[in-house]
């Protein structure tokens, strides 16, 4: 005998079989027990959640001979013939493979003629939003104007793209995602019909991972009860990639903990086992997303069991909201560019090291992310004893005074520094007229400083191309200020939204790193 899939052979053939809808399927069966059942029906939702099998048993039942409450009778020829096929009134069809308009009028002039075995012709239109904006329109007189004898159901999953002109006149039910749980009694429901012995969690993993849809929830229990009559928790594990989250997890430990090392080390392991790094990358977003949702609410519903989810708990502590917003944004980005890569793992290492190393990042969520870690030590009620540097007046070690080195220029302050070149300026400018590109694109340059140099900042609007026309004159530009201030201005040039002001305090080292570093002893 041929295999049948187990969604097909468990295809529901009533309404109260179907799983998760009973606010569709009660109203329906009430329309039918009233006899008053609508023309147009329009089915929005996402895969999976029995929109197709709702519609085969609405045009079961509304030709049914002896109907049991709403639902068909599956006893009788007419219900028998359209379950098998044999009775042609009943007429599905794919829009997204007859799309266009002449396939709307052939369905036009079929429309007009009456149903040859049962009551009701039904046409069955699936994926409608695939249709072209003419067979819409060809639609639309049929829908409003019908013939008695026929009744259309529409299925979308993307209810969006419908017209509203066609929405409008249907009856539109909204199929919703199906619960983790209800999509776990129906397996075992099915399983404890088939006599396969199957293990709670095993199940249980299979339908989070089905994500709302029973179709793909029973397409994979397929494969998990092929090998054997036992449906085996680690098998389905290591089937749907499950134990990658014990590798995600970790992940999770290393982040927290600034552990660049650890990260560089999982990926690696993650790597060996032949895995791909997207969908690993995707599932470490899914997680952050959840401590960040159990720290600004205590609790979350996830897709990780429960010896997951105490793990994840644990995790969340090491984390502020901000950085946990960091992470999120920092790894989306790395998965959107590494679509483009050859060598995807690069960008995730850069990605999840930049996590690890903050200082190396002057972005403003990493910054708000390490002022966050700074306030919650605070906070958490702790004192910090500040760190000894060595004296500006020590004395070098005799061996360092052998050593020669040519002794540093003297720097004026920053303030003076800039006072002085801005006093100087217009005789700069004079001195560069010669250049009139330099000289016209100097114009509207704004004077600042930045590490000790002077930082030419042009306007956002229109600055890209002057920043362009001055590069070449950077040297005449240095050459000018020297003359006039005597001081060496090293210029480089910046837009106004470019130009940072923690890059002074960044050049030798990072003394924000060093605060958050400190050493911590407990209040008394």
């Amino acid at each position: 005998m041929e295999h049948q899939a187990l969604y097909r052979k468990w295809r529901p053939k009533t309404f109260d079989d179907v799983v998760g809808q009973q606010h569709v399927t009660q109203t329906i069966k009430n329309e039918i027990k009233n006899n008053v059942c609508g023309h147009a029906f329009l089915f929005c939702g996402s895969r999976g959640t029995g929109k197709t099998s709702t519609a085969r048993i609405l045009s079961k039942a509304v030709n049914c001979e002896s109907p049991v409450d709403g639902n068909p009778c599956n006893k009788c020829a007419t219900c028998q013939g359209i379950e098998n096929g044999s009775i042609m009134d009943i007429i599905e069809i794919d829009a997204a493979s007859n799309s266009g308009v002449d396939n709307i009028r052939s369905l036009r002039e079929e429309a007009s003629y009456t149903a040859a075995v049962t009551k009701h012709k039904v046409y069955i239109i699936d994926e409608v939003h695939a249709l072209s904006k003419d067979a819409f329109n060809a639609l639309l007189k049929l829908l409003e104007e019908p013939p008695a004898h026929v009744k259309f159901v529409l299925a979308t999953t993307e209810a969006n793209k419908v017209l509203e002109t066609i929405s409008s006149r249907c009856q539109r039910f909204d199929f919703k995602r199906i619960t983790p749980d209800d999509i776990y009694n129906r397996l075992d429901y099915i399983c404890n019909a088939e006599g396969i012995m199957a293990e709670e969690k095993a199940l249980r993993m299979i339908a989070l991972h089905a994500d709302g849809s029973l179709r793909d929830a029973l397409s994979c229990l397929d494969p998990c009860i092929a090998a054997g009559k036992e449906v085996d928790t680690a098998f389905v594990s290591d089937f749907l990639g499950r134990a990658e989250n014990d590798a995600v997890l970790e992940l999770c430990r290393h982040i927290g903990g600034c552990d660049a090392a650890g990260v560089v080390s999982c990926i690696d392991d993650v790597c060996s086992r032949g895995k791909n790094l997207s969908p690993f990358i995707e599932t470490l977003i899914r997680a952050m997303r959840d401590m960040l949702i159990i720290s600004v609410s205590g609790k979350c519903k996830s897709d990780f069991d429960e010896d997951e989810y105490a793990l994840l708990e644990e995790s969340a502590s090491a984390y502020s909201t901000e950085k946990l917003l960091y992470a999120i944004k920092s790894l989306s980005e790395a998965v959107s560019t590494a679509r483009f890569m050859t060598n995807p793992r690069v960008v995730f290492e850069a990605a999840l090291i930049k996590l690890c190393t903050k200082s190396s990042d002057g972005s403003y969520e990493a910054l708000s992310s390490r002022i966050a870690e700074l306030e919650r030590k605070i906070e958490s009620g702790v004192t910090v004893s500040p760190v000894k540097k060595p004296s500006p007046s020590a004395k070098p070690a005799p061996q360092a005074e052998k050593e020669s080195s040519p002794e540093p220029k003297p720097q004026l302050p920053p303030s003076e520094f800039l006072s002085k070149i801005q006093s100087a300026w217009p005789e700069v400018m004079n001195d560069l007229s010669a250049s009139l590109v330099l000289f016209t694109a100097l114009e509207n340059v704004q004077l600042r400083e930045e590490n000790g140099k002077l930082a030419l900042t042009f306007p956002d609007d229109g600055g890209r191309a002057m920043q362009d026309m001055v590069a070449d004159g950077i040297d005449s530009i240095n050459a000018a200020v020297k003359a006039h201030t005597g001081l060496d201005a090293n210029a480089v040039t910046r837009l106004e939204s470019d130009f940072d002001s923690f890059k002074s305090i960044k050049e030798e080292h990072d003394p924000l790193e060093d605060i958050i570093n400190l050493p911590i002893t407990n209040i008394e």
